[in-house]
């Protein structure tokens, strides 16, 4: 049997798997319309693990995820959210004042899924936000762009082109966020961000070959790791 034949049994699963994870995002699409008002408890010692969409989506992105570390143990959650038209500038500047209104004490961690990751870094890094967060989880963000943008006009398709003005600005800034404990996950058949090797970024990444842009959103594997990370 030859090499083809080997892999195609794999390829159609992968290609299945990001289907599903595709059907399942926009089937959860409309759990996530109603904005959530949650605050967190005045407390000095909780952690709060802060969800961070991607670019057309909302906090229903992440309810797997959110059910999972929920049952782990991390139960002060929140999820920001922003509008479409936003740019990753104006976004990074809602999300400082939703931490400053909605997280009432303690330390905070991230969880990013694509564009969320890159608004969580201008925050980091050139909004001071490095101050109050510990840990930064990306998930299939284009760190280092996609060539997919070039498709687009919009002002977030210019952001995520490769070597745009503001990626050379967040590498220019990386120090500002050197507190910041990153980890950065990507996958080998992501199909958004291209090519799937710019998801990397920080000395911490993890590399899931058979995995697409939507199927680590709900994938126990990923959700382990994102876990133990969390966990220090």
């Amino acid at each position: 049997m030859n090499q083809e034949a080997l892999t195609n049994p794999r390829r159609h699963w992968t290609i299945t798997r990001e289907a599903l994870a595709f059907t399942a995002s926009v089937l959860l699409f409309p759990l996530g319309w109603r904005k959530s008002r949650k605050k967190t408890a005045r407390a000095a010692d909780q952690r709060t693990v802060v969800f961070i969409h991607g670019y057309l989506a909302n906090r229903s992105s992440f309810l797997p995820l959110a059910g999972y570390l929920a049952a782990k143990g991390y139960r002060s959650q929140l999820s920001f959210e922003y509008r479409p038209g936003d740019s990753i500038e104006q976004a990074a500047i809602k999300l400082k004042h939703f931490l400053k209104n909605h997280v009432r004490g303690g330390r905070i961690d991230f969880i990013c899924h694509s564009l969320g990751g890159l608004v969580a870094r201008v925050y980091l890094q050139q909004l001071g936000g490095a101050r109050r967060v510990d840990r930064c989880i990306t998930i299939a963000t284009p760190h280092h762009g996609t060539y997919n943008a070039y498709w687009l006009w919009t002002r977030v398709a210019q952001d995520l082109r490769p070597s745009s003005e503001l990626l050379k600005r967040l590498a220019d800034t990386r120090a500002n966020a050197a507190s910041v404990k990153f980890l950065a996950i990507g996958g080998g058949a992501d199909r958004i961000v291209l090519p799937p090797h710019h998801a990397e970024f920080a000395e911490s990444n993890l590399h899931f070959p058979d995995i697409g842009h939507q199927g680590l959103l709900f994938s126990p594997s990923v959700f382990r790791q994102i876990q133990q990370h969390l966990a220090g």
